[in-house]
């Protein structure tokens, strides 16, 4: 029971980053951590090195490149379609002062990207996509999607220096804005989907 209770804890702090990626962590230390038995923490741990999220380097455990890969491949995977949703719910719901608050914000993000600032730009896309999900006025929704974004905002602090293409990225911010204000669901569907891919492919070229 314990070893179970050790496993989905663990589970839960991969997938929400908790356990940084690629830091070494002793399973005596995940056993503190935890406050759980260090025998149910052995177990726990060697299950989830079978199902290939953690792997054994020398005398510690650490996440492997793969479970990021995965657990960033699937939550934009539920991205993609949730803010399909999202995009056409704002085209109907949006007030007009939303609507110009994220037209307002265009020149921040040419600002952000003449400078060639990824940290501010992320900021920025972060308090882009929370307007946009409030104007859905769908309290279900913004909870799913905030707490999505929060996740891939610690992913995509590690991938700053990926960020080279910022003028592009900026672009498909103006055609989601344009389609919102035009009162187009289809083209802002496509807009946020082709963003999102946009964004994928960015952190994880090789795929």
């Amino acid at each position: 029971m314990n070893a179970d209770r050790a496993y989905e804890l663990l589970r839960d702090q991969i997938l929400s980053l908790e356990i940084e990626p690629g830091v070494p962590i002793q399973e005596a230390s995940l056993a503190r951590r935890l406050g759980m038995p260090p025998g149910s923490v052995s177990q726990a741990v060697d299950r989830l090195i079978q199902e290939g999220w953690l792997e054994r380097a020398n005398d510690a455990v650490r996440v492997t490149d793969d479970t990021m890969a995965g657990i960033f491949r699937q939550s934009f995977e539920v991205r993609s379609v949730l803010e399909q949703l999202c995009a056409r719910l704002a085209v109907e719901r949006a007030t007009e002062e939303q609507l110009a608050a994220l037209e307002a914000m265009m020149p921040q993000f040419e600002e952000a990207a003449r400078r060639a600032d990824p940290q501010t730009w992320l900021q920025l896309d972060q308090r882009f996509h929370d307007m946009i999900y409030d104007a859905s006025h769908n309290v279900f929704l913004v909870d799913v999607l905030k707490r999505l974004y929060a996740l891939d905002m610690r992913i995509w602090y590690q991938v700053l220096n990926r960020m080279t293409d910022l003028p592009r990225v900026v672009e498909s911010h103006r055609v989601i804005v344009q389609a919102l204000v035009a009162g187009d669901a289809r083209g802002a569907e496509r807009a946020l989907t082709r963003h999102i891919q946009e964004s994928r492919d960015l952190v994880m070229p090789q795929t």
